[in-house]
């Protein structure tokens, strides 16, 4: 990422955004190795984490919904992972939940946007090289989720 890009400031309600997806794939990170409610993991990162600049609102949502529906979410992703879920990281998995959760859920936001914010949260985040293989996992689930946006 160049230096540029690093300093470019998004618009508000976009960091906004942005935010709540890092707080989510960090929930979901936390829920694959606790089990833990959703209700408690939001109570959690409410009293312990600052989120008067985060989209509380996008987060909580989606947070219930991929927790209420992880098979259908999961079913999105797996046929394209092309190898076992088990040797996937925690936080590769996690971005594509969310990611997965916007590309069917959330069709206000561009498909390009949520693929290069997963990209951005795999780099930040995950282990090294995963942001390519959740970059080519996410060109797939958009193909089927969103195949207007793609012309496809």
């Amino acid at each position: 990422m160049s230096q540029h890009r690093k300093n470019k400031r998004l618009p508000e309600p976009l960091a906004r955004k942005h935010r709540a997806r890092k707080r989510l794939v960090q929930a979901l990170y936390q829920m694959h190795y606790n089990d833990e409610s959703v209700s408690s993991v939001i109570n959690q990162f409410i009293e312990e984490q600052d989120f008067k600049k985060v989209d509380m609102a996008f987060f909580e949502k989606a947070l219930r919904y991929i927790a209420a529906n992880r098979t259908t979410i999961e079913a999105l992703i797996d046929p394209h992972v092309g190898r076992e879920k088990a040797s996937l990281g925690a936080v590769e998995y996690a971005v594509l939940l969310v990611a997965a959760y916007e590309l069917s859920q959330s069709i206000e936001t561009p498909f390009k946007v949520v693929i290069n914010e997963a990209v951005i949260l795999t780099t930040e985040f995950g282990a090294e090289g995963g942001h390519s293989f959740v970059n080519g996992v996410l060109k797939q689930v958009a193909a089927e989720t969103r195949p207007h946006e793609l012309g496809v």
